[in-house]
């Protein structure tokens, strides 16, 4: 997450939506900035972002997100961590559990990787399930949709592309059954942000 003061906004980290990448853009106009965590974590819900600042704050500010197709965001997510060559503690259990990307979407599903079956619309939503973010942008047209950011913002917002990981087109790591698993897991993600294979 990041909570900028001087940019009046708050950035709701999603994994794997380009979130470095927008982190990086603020930073240009918020060299203060890092990029937040709360007990450890850089991807926090909103609704936890919100009892963290305030809802002073958080009213004040201009909130925003980025999410991806469901498919494309777990591949992305499984190269990053097999290919990274500074793992973390993720990396190095989606490496010890998952050899096969079959086994990272079909058994890292609880503890550690308990985090790559949530829906995106969890990050954005408070306790009744209404979105509490101002602006939900897309991966898929990331750039625009962070150029919208900055002008909402009054910001000269320009997008460097960084934290990506090398893979073929999603679809070419599906099987019936691993789609299937992914379609029922983030129907929500899918029915609410219109996402198809």
């Amino acid at each position: 997450m990041i909570i900028s003061p001087r940019t009046r906004c708050i950035f709701v980290h999603i994994q794997k939506t380009g979130g470095v990448s927008v982190e990086n853009a603020l930073r240009l106009h918020d060299p203060a900035i890092g990029s937040n965590a709360h007990d450890g974590r850089r991807h926090v819900f909103a609704r936890e972002i919100r009892d963290i600042v305030g809802a002073a704050q958080w009213d004040a500010y201009f909130k925003f997100a980025f999410v991806r197709n469901p498919w494309d965001r777990l591949v992305s997510w499984y190269h990053m961590c097999v290919q990274g060559t500074t793992p973390n503690a993720f990396s190095r259990y989606v490496k010890d559990n998952a050899p096969t990307f079959r086994d990272f979407i079909l058994t890292t599903t609880t503890g550690m990787g308990e985090r790559t079956t949530r829906n995106q619309l969890d990050y954005v939503t408070g306790e009744d399930g209404a979105v509490i973010v101002d602006f939900i942008g897309r991966y898929e047209t990331l750039a625009t949709d962070l150029a919208d950011v900055g002008a909402r913002l009054g910001l000269p917002l320009e997008l460097p592309h960084l934290n990506r990981s090398a893979h073929a087109h999603y679809r070419d790591y599906y099987t019936d059954e691993t789609r299937a698993v992914v379609a029922a897991r983030f129907a929500r993600d899918i029915e609410r942000f219109g996402y198809t294979f």
